[in-house]
């Protein structure tokens, strides 16, 4: 006679819902803060655009990067600020 006993665990993890909510929450207040500082309303996708050229201009001048790479993040700058003009 054989003692077998299966056991069976459910690993935690977050589903896309609430990962969904978690990032909403934040992008909620950068929104309201945008819209307050240019003074017209802003979309979450606007808001993820500003954040998109803000990040790019942040690695473009960062300064302890090769000059080919510079030169990719100010590719990345330039194509983030005009979908930035484009959007808002």
């Amino acid at each position: 006679m054989t003692n077998e006993m299966m056991i069976t665990t459910r690993k935690p993890g977050l589903s896309t819902e609430v990962m969904t909510k978690m990032a909403e929450r934040p992008l909620a207040g950068l929104t309201r803060y945008y819209s307050d500082v240019l003074d017209r309303q802003l979309s979450t996708r606007q808001t993820l655009l500003l954040l998109n050229a803000q990040l790019a201009f942040l690695m473009t001048v960062f300064p302890s990067m090769s000059f080919a790479l510079r030169i990719l993040c100010l590719t990345w700058l330039v194509g983030a600020v005009v979908k930035c003009r484009r959007s808002i």
